[in-house]
């Protein structure tokens, strides 16, 4: 129970950051930029976020289905979008790992079910650290970039252990190629999500930069002291844009405006919580999955 309250208060970190941050801009004119905000972009950024959604849904489904289990699309969407829900309540998307409970009553014991939860993670922190060197690069100089490529390198090192130790490797190899892709088309949806945004806002900087700065915005929102990123995003897109003419209020504005997008979108998992039922009813090929369980 303690590590629970302990977990909590860490998030309030982030809302207290959140409320600094505010207290020490002019808020009339964070009103002023949020109401000025080109609609029409706004209006097209949000059907992005459920393409992001798809992609990573796809990829879900590519990993879930090496264990013989096959479930339709749509209850893989349902699945995904109630770990999204989950993780946005949760330190650290905790909550992600919510999906395990679905899979287990459909047959996948729950050290397998987690395996493929963390594994599903594990694809967006690789592909968001590679093109963090990239990043690094661009905003700070590329002699850094080579600390962050060994940091890089260490971490596959760390994660190929973790996986052999699991045993996971004889089910995961086949959908890594997908899951690859999946995992970039994902990226690229994030990346046109949140430039429409910057676009709405008359956040005029060059895409690479922009890019960069949002990836580096990303992994910091992962820190578990805030809900969503709140308070995180914000600190981290004042302290990365400023040095490119970006007023503070347009920064603060832009981190606020993509923290509403992702809560509203993440209102249809929390739809999913309450009317999804745990018991699926799924295809699967028995000897398969008593194998992989038995591995697990």
């Amino acid at each position: 129970m303690s590590k629970r309250v302990n977990l909590w208060l860490l998030k309030l970190i982030g809302v207290a950051l959140f409320l600094l941050i505010l207290s020490r801009i002019d808020l009339a004119s964070m009103k002023n930029q949020i109401r000025t905000a080109d609609a029409g972009l706004i209006a097209l950024s949000f059907p992005v976020i459920f393409l992001i959604y798809f992609c990573k849904t796809q990829r879900f489904k590519a990993l879930v289905h090496t264990t013989g289990i096959t479930l339709p699309l749509i209850e893989h969407w349902k699945i995904f979008n109630i770990g999204v829900f989950l993780a946005g309540i949760t330190p650290a998307k905790l909550g992600e790992l919510g999906r395990a409970a679905y899979l287990k009553n459909v047959g996948i014991q729950m050290p397998m079910a987690i395996a493929i939860s963390i594994a599903d993670r594990l694809f967006d922190v690789f592909c968001i650290a590679l093109i963090g060197i990239g990043s690094v690069g661009i905003l700070f100089g590329w002699q850094w970039s080579i600390s962050l490529l060994v940091i890089t390198i260490i971490g596959l090192q760390v994660g190929w252990i973790f996986w052999k130790k699991l045993q996971c490797i004889q089910w995961i190899s086949g959908a890594i190629l997908p899951a690859i892709l999946w995992t970039m088309m994902s990226w690229s949806m994030y990346f046109l999500w949140a430039l429409l945004i910057a676009a709405s806002l008359q956040i005029n900087v060059s895409i690479p930069v922009m890019i960069s700065v949002f990836t580096i915005t990303g992994i910091v929102s992962l820190l578990p002291i805030a809900p969503s990123g709140l308070g995180t995003r914000d600190a981290a897109l004042l302290l990365l844009l400023t040095p490119y003419g970006v007023t503070v209020e347009q920064a603060v504005s832009l981190a606020f405006l993509m923290f509403i997008s992702m809560m509203m979108s993440s209102t249809l998992g929390g739809y999913y919580l309450l009317t999804q039922p745990k018991t699926l009813h799924p295809q699967q090929s028995d000897s398969k999955v008593s194998i992989l369980n038995q591995s697990s």
